[in-house]
């Protein structure tokens, strides 16, 4: 795989698209603790800030740039609303010129409260409703169908509401199974898509039958799959596609997100350079004019962005020498490596109440999240600095997707404060406040009557 520093020339020669990468993989843990000081002296964090959240502007401005040059300028890029749905940074998104891709009616209406034009919006979901699918095909949003039913579905649709919505069908090219079996869903009988072993021949019936049928789509998971199985789903399906094309108006291909994002140093990612440049070897008809290529990446976009920082309530010493440290956040937001911690992973640093860096001889120990189970922590017999102490932060570094957007109301603990930033802090803007307790009385009560 290429350094960061690294140039891969994609396309043609006469239009070449270099994409440069020339940010660091990761915000180190200097970097984020010099940040957090220079939030603290700025009085950005307030007294009742246990756990804050940090998001870094600039990186995400660097990073869509990053990929954006990497594929062909008709490349419809789409962020994956579920990885990140703050209004305030799907806003940044938008601007970079890129679309969204959202999978409820919630999510639709965050992006259109972000400002994304309908046509730039990505509709996929394994269980629309006949009301949801009214609604994204009164507004011409793109739809990727998950089924073969929905496809029938939506015929039922189209032609009465009048619509101009571009339809797809999600196939599984059933690849099998990454690292990660929670999130890989290119296996036999996946809830994702429809069987391309099983259904060849219905979706040729389908392309057939259906005049609005106009994409294919795919996108076998992300975390634990590699490149390779990666590139071979997008093969199998490429595939189909020019078999199809002799038949039937295929205007788009969409490939949905999949490229892992950076959590130990040890991880070597796929950069998107990377993966643009063995697209057009291997599937070079994608890059055609009449072809729209969508992407939908979101933890490869806004993993490295993000950062939380949660004060350290209580530290409890044990017999063997080990001890406990109690913190403000845990499977409230970093759901997966508390239910799953073999399977996810988040790199944990100390800084002192000022923002200074821990350092030094380090001890075993175990962090400990809020909540009323068992199961609540960030990780266990992890080596920290022995020195670190109550009124400490835990750094915890990698988290700006999949983590506080899957935020549970367990214990119905207040939301905390996301702070947006840019270059190494020289500016701050609150993305979203801390939540307040009457907002959470408010989720929890009957509110207006129907």
């Amino acid at each position: 795989m290429t350094k960061a520093n690294s140039e891969v020339v994609v396309g043609g020669s006469d239009t070449p698209l270099v994409a440069r990468r020339a940010y660091p993989e990761r915000i180190s843990a200097s970097a984020m603790a010099a940040t957090f000081s220079r939030a603290i002296n700025e009085g950005v964090i307030k007294s009742h800030d246990d756990t804050v959240v940090f998001y870094n502007l600039s990186r995400l401005s660097d990073v869509i740039d990053s990929l954006r040059t990497a594929f062909p300028p008709t490349t419809l890029h789409t962020m994956a609303v579920k990885a990140n749905p703050l209004v305030e940074v799907l806003k940044q998104v938008r601007a970079a010129g890129h679309g969204a891709e959202v999978a409820s009616l919630g999510e639709l209406e965050l992006a259109l409260a972000a400002g994304f034009p309908v046509e730039a919006i990505v509709f996929d979901s394994p269980v629309k409703t006949r009301g949801e699918l009214e609604v994204a095909l009164k507004m011409g949003i793109r739809i990727n169908a998950n089924s073969l039913g929905e496809l029938a579905r939506i015929d039922g649709l189209y032609a009465t509401l009048g619509s101009r919505s571009q339809v797809g069908i999600r196939i599984n090219p059933e690849t099998g199974a990454g690292s990660i079996d929670s999130t890989s869903v290119a296996v036999q009988q996946s809830k994702f898509g429809v069987s391309l072993n099983e259904s060849r021949a219905a979706l040729a019936r389908a392309f057939s039958e259906y005049p609005w049928l106009s994409g294919l789509h795919l996108h076998i998971g992300s975390q634990g799959m590699s490149f390779e199985q990666l590139l071979e789903a997008v093969r199998m399906v490429y595939d189909l596609f020019i078999e199809l094309r002799e038949n039937a108006k295929i205007r788009f291909f969409d490939i949905g997100g999949g490229l892992p994002a950076k959590y130990r140093e040890s991880d070597v990612p796929t950069q998107f350079n990377e993966y643009a440049a063995a697209l057009l070897k291997h599937c070079p008809r994608l890059f055609d004019p009449d072809v729209t290529l969508v992407t939908e990446f979101g933890r490869s976009i806004h993993a490295s962005c993000g950062w939380v920082m949660s004060r350290v309530e209580y530290v409890i010493e044990h017999v063997d020498s080990t001890a406990t440290l109690f913190i403000h956040v845990g499977a409230d937001m970093f759901l997966r490596k508390a239910y799953r911690p073999d399977d996810w992973h988040h790199d944990i640093s100390v800084c002192d109440s000022n923002g200074q860096l821990r350092t030094g001889s380090k001890r075993v120990f175990h962090v400990a999240g809020p909540l009323c189970f068992a199961g609540d922590f960030l990780d266990r017999n992890v080596y920290l600095p022995a020195n670190l102490g109550e009124g400490d932060f835990i750094i915890i570094h990698d988290s700006g997707a999949y983590t506080f957007s899957m935020w549970s109301m367990y214990n119905s603990r207040q939301f905390p404060a996301v702070i947006g930033y840019y270059g190494a802090g020289e500016s701050f803007s609150c993305l979203r406040p801390r939540q307040s307790l009457e907002q959470i009385v408010d989720f929890w009560s009957r509110g207006a009557e129907r």
